[in-house]
């Protein structure tokens, strides 16, 4: 019997069949259903959360960086024009069903993957765990950092409201998802459930400091320098602490503090290239130039294609060293250069996106290629080869579209559409 595997992954309805000689072959038609689901926008953004320790109830917990629009946080998103490739594992159906793991081996699975950073992987594997346990707590929870991390805002949302509800009296529960609400923009009922986290355990130093960001945000910055404060008396090691008091003192014109604190922040953390930037201006702000060129050096140092700090330093040296000012401006020039490539690659893509509305898969696969030698190791390479992986997919190529998923998801380990087709194919092939 021919195992048929239906797939809107793939867009097509494969087949496992034998051949004269017994072995297998793949046997492919196109999927009427899953025509269209390849148009839109493709968004491709880099995530800037950042995971902390913070001690507090006797012991550490993770520290999620809030990230949201507003004066603190830049998200950095930039959009090219081509499949959106959407993926859904819900609508694949298979003859067959593989022995499945304990919730509490995927929930382990899931936490080394997250530690290594395959944020993608991660969720898919506690999407199952979370399936098989659904009042687990602690796999409710690292699910939904996991999506706030990618992304779903919403999703973690509605899941650490389940989390609520098993443990409401859990003091980091409610931290997490105050970080949650305020990553989706609900600043009133962030802030609301700090204070809850707040009255349960007094000294929870992730409760301060997650109270005063949002504080600050919501332009509140004398209100937020307290809990900053109080924060770093609990938390004194965290330089979390004296970065995000650092904006709030600077939003209210207290260069002084501002420096002060961020002299703390590159002294417990000395690989925290905006801290160095930002101290840097504070010093070209009060016309101690030979102390910012130090700070702008170690931010070089820390990433040589900091745009922000070779301009600063350029401009800073324009006076002093001028041969080297030149060089850094040369160098700054050639990096802006290298974003005309990049306006290059998405051009081809978008053209091997038009060939792929048309049906025409093989000029499509033929332009993603070009548009990955134009790219290089440019910025979107990742999702190049993700849509090239999924056009030789859509195809019958599976193999080697598979390849190049697996480039995609080694370049960008948050890519959920190339994990997820990944797993559809892998599936497909225990059957």
């Amino acid at each position: 019997m021919a195992l048929v595997f239906v797939s809107c992954v793939l867009g097509v309805i494969l087949e496992k069949r034998k051949d004269m000689q017994g072995g297998d072959i793949w046997a492919y038609t196109a999927c009427n259903s899953c025509l269209g689901l390849y148009g839109g926008q493709m968004l491709v953004s880099s995530g800037n959360t950042r995971n902390n320790t913070l001690q507090g109830e006797g012991a550490v917990v993770i520290l999620q960086a809030i990230r949201r629009t507003g004066k603190n946080n830049i998200s950095c998103v930039f959009a090219l024009m081509v499949a959106s490739f959407a993926l859904n594992l819900g609508s694949m159906l298979a003859i067959a069903i593989e022995t499945a793991p304990t919730s509490s081996e995927l929930l382990e699975q899931g936490r080394k993957l997250l530690i290594a950073g395959k944020l993608a992987e991660a969720e898919l594997v506690l999407d199952r765990a979370e399936k098989l346990a659904p009042s687990d707590s602690v796999i409710l929870t690292l699910d939904a950092r996991v999506k706030g991390r990618l992304g779903e805002t919403s999703t973690a949302v509605a899941l650490l409201r389940r989390v609520i509800v098993l443990t409401p009296g859990s003091a980091q529960a409610h931290v997490d998802l105050a970080i949650a609400l305020a990553d989706s923009g609900d600043l009133s009922s962030a802030l609301a459930e700090t204070a809850t986290a707040i009255s349960i355990a007094p000294g929870l130093a992730i409760a301060h400091l997650n109270r005063a960001r949002i504080l600050s945000d919501m332009k509140q910055d004398r209100e937020a320098g307290g809990e900053f404060a109080y924060a770093a008396r609990l938390a004194p090691e965290n330089a979390d602490c004296y970065f995000y008091w650092s904006l709030a003192e600077q939003a209210q014109g207290n260069f002084t503090k501002e420096e002060e604190l961020l002299q703390k922040v590159v002294k417990l953390d000395s690989n925290n290239v905006k801290a160095h930037i930002r101290l840097a201006s504070n010093l070209l702000y009060q016309n101690r130039t030979a102390e910012a060129i130090a700070e702008l050096r170690a931010a070089l140092a820390i990433d040589p294609n900091s745009t922000q700090a070779l301009y600063k330093l350029s401009r800073a040296l324009h006076s002093i060293d001028p041969k080297e000012s030149e060089e850094l401006r040369t160098r700054f020039d050639q990096l802006k250069a290298q974003n005309s490539v990049v306006d290059q690659a998405k051009a081809q893509a978008n053209e091997a996106f038009h060939a792929f509305t048309v049906q025409d898969l093989r000029e499509s696969a033929r332009l993603f290629s070009e548009a990955l030698e134009t790219c290089g190791d440019c910025e979107i390479e990742g999702a190049l080869h993700r849509n090239l992986g999924l056009t030789l997919c859509r195809d019958g190529q599976i193999e080697r579209g598979a390849e190049e998923l697996r480039k995609a998801l080694a370049l960008n380990p948050e890519d959920r559409d190339a994990a997820k087709a990944l797993e559809a194919i892998r599936l497909l092939k225990t059957k």
